[in-house]
């Protein structure tokens, strides 16, 4: 590359990247139109001396226009949701980092100058290129074709994946998804295993180094009681006002199955079982017909009504029910499964804390 001008040769090698990371499915979509951005500035600035240091971005792009556009620092920052400190500073760093100055005041007025004229030229044709290039990002996502193995309880999936699932579809129809229904027990082991690429689980200590996880939602347990219990009208309770009752809960593939056992003897006693089961309907049932009482994540029950059933929430340890999305980060996860994680993340069910 001897003797060529150091923007082309920012340019090339850009490009190479570039070039790369489109046949990298590694590479998220973000990444990919993010360096195509870099480039179009490369291309559109390759005139300008000072290189060292531009690290200019579509923050700063908009900023300017937006000033040029208004003649007024006051009005863009109006009109762009920040304060007019802020947008200054922007400005005054891009100026700084071309080595120009972009504006003058003339009769209360920003005026540009015959360098802001030139920038304004390019970065109008930079904010177009960029649009285009995330549009056709969007485009290429969405015909995007594969599948993907999702493992999750029937609890997970009643209570939030019936929205999430259909959703996803819609915006990405030729990716399909395989669910394999298990306890968590079995789903962090399949995780482990590399058997599922994406797995739902709570987080405990019990995963093992090698599963990432992601924060999903954190919701409320609640102890169900018929509504003639003697505790039914409290306000709360602890998982040791039922040390005399008999529970139905779910068996030993749940880990919410160990959590309460965990939290039984944390209080000092054993629990007595009249249901293990690895259906939480079954466990309303029993419930509802006073032959036992349980505990369950309160979302559980916000999905239909439940005559003569009770909900009160605990305060001990077992209070919240802290929920992750699980993959094992030694094994490749396919574009589609990646498609499908940044997708709950832009849709995660809100905490209830």
């Amino acid at each position: 590359m001897r003797g060529m001008d150091k923007p082309v040769m920012i340019l090339q090698r850009l490009v190479s990247v570039y070039e790369v990371a489109l046949r990298d499915n590694g590479f998220s979509h973000k990444c990919t139109h993010a360096l195509k951005f870099q480039i179009l500035i490369c291309y559109y600035y390759k005139k300008y001396k000072h290189w060292e240091g531009i690290v200019m971005d579509i923050k700063q792009i908009s900023y300017f226009l937006a000033v040029a556009q208004e003649k007024s620092f006051s009005k863009a920052a109006e009109n762009l949701t920040v304060s007019q400190p802020t947008l200054s500073v922007a400005v005054k760093k891009l100026e700084e980092e071309l080595g120009v100055q972009l504006f003058y005041s003339f009769s209360r007025e920003q005026r540009l100058t015959d360098e802001g004229l030139r920038l304004m030229k390019g970065a109008r044709r930079l904010m177009e290129a960029y649009q285009q290039t995330v549009e056709g990002v969007r485009v290429m996502d969405r015909n995007t074709e594969g599948a993907f193995t999702l493992g999750l309880s029937p609890l997970f999936g009643a209570c939030f994946f019936g929205d999430l699932l259909p959703g996803f579809s819609a915006a990405y129809p030729n990716i399909h998804i395989e669910i394999v229904e298990d306890g968590a027990n079995r789903i962090d082991e399949k995780v482990a295993r590399g058997e599922v690429d994406l797995g739902v689980s709570l987080n405990t200590d019990r995963l093992t180094a090698a599963v990432e996880r992601r924060h999903f939602t954190t919701q409320r347990n609640v102890a169900l009681l018929h509504e003639s219990h003697p505790l039914a009208e409290r306000d709360s309770i602890t998982v040791a006002d039922l040390r005399e009752e008999s529970f139905a809960i779910f068996n030993h593939n749940f880990i919410l199955h160990r959590q309460i056992l965990d939290a039984c003897h944390a209080a000092g006693f054993r629990p007595k079982f009249a249901l293990l089961t690895s259906q939480w309907d079954f466990m309303v049932e029993m419930v509802s017909k006073n032959h036992a009482v349980s505990i369950l994540p309160k979302p559980v029950l916000e999905k239909q009504s439940h005559p003569h059933v009770r909900c009160i929430p605990l305060t001990d340890s077992m209070k919240y029910w802290d929920i992750v999305l699980t993959w094992n980060k030694e094994k490749y996860m396919p574009r589609s499964c990646r498609l499908f994680l940044d997708y709950i993340s832009r849709n995660l069910p809100p905490d209830d804390l």
